[in-house]
């Protein structure tokens, strides 16, 4: 079966973000969004996977909106995975999904035009899956817990969320309540 391209570049025109620092990155909760590095250089995704609540420094907090500015959280020393709804790089972190992961996912996975109903979060783009798998079947209990959204729109009620990034963001399958699918041409 021939799966089609996905080139997520050819998502329109935007500010390119030049990112720089691995580990910075942003974890949108139900109880608003904290900004953190990750200890030790691991990666965000890799970090999040291991099931298990991860080291952060210089942690800052404030409401997902943004409707006011970060503060700092010098209390917050670790952040639970299963506590996160969706987590993106912070504006100089490093993408949440590698070049070399997206071209090869771009190339064998069929890409869905998906909205997932996160609450209190809804984020819609697009899914790359294997041809076995059903986007539908995504809120049933899976082997990953974090899955990538690429070309991602995240809202928080009407609101949508002004710095998500243009390339991925990773949603937490087990905050997923509803899923929409459609097959990309």
């Amino acid at each position: 079966m021939a799966v089609g391209a996905f080139d997520p570049g050819a998502w329109g025109t935007g500010i390119v973000v030049s990112r720089r620092r691995p580990g910075h990155f942003v974890a949108l909760t139900e109880d608003g969004r904290i900004d953190a590095m990750l200890q030790g250089g691991v990666k965000v995704g890799d970090a999040l996977e291991k099931r298990a609540a991860i080291s952060v420094n210089n942690a800052q907090r404030g409401p997902s909106d943004l409707s006011a500015p970060l503060a700092p959280a010098p209390g917050v020393k670790s952040v639970d995975p299963y506590d996160i709804s969706v987590v993106m790089p912070a504006e100089d972190g490093e993408p949440v999904v590698s070049d070399a992961d997206r071209d090869a996912w771009s190339k064998f996975r069929i890409a869905y035009d998906v909205t997932l109903e996160v609450p209190p979060f809804k984020v819609s783009g697009v899914l790359l899956l294997l041809p076995s798998q059903d986007p539908l079947s995504l809120t049933e209990r899976g082997t990953e817990l974090f899955l990538p959204i690429f070309a991602p729109v995240v809202q928080v009620g009407m609101a949508t969320i002004r710095d998500t990034p243009r390339d991925a963001v990773l949603v937490n399958r087990s905050h997923m309540r509803k899923v929409s699918a459609t097959k990309r041409r």
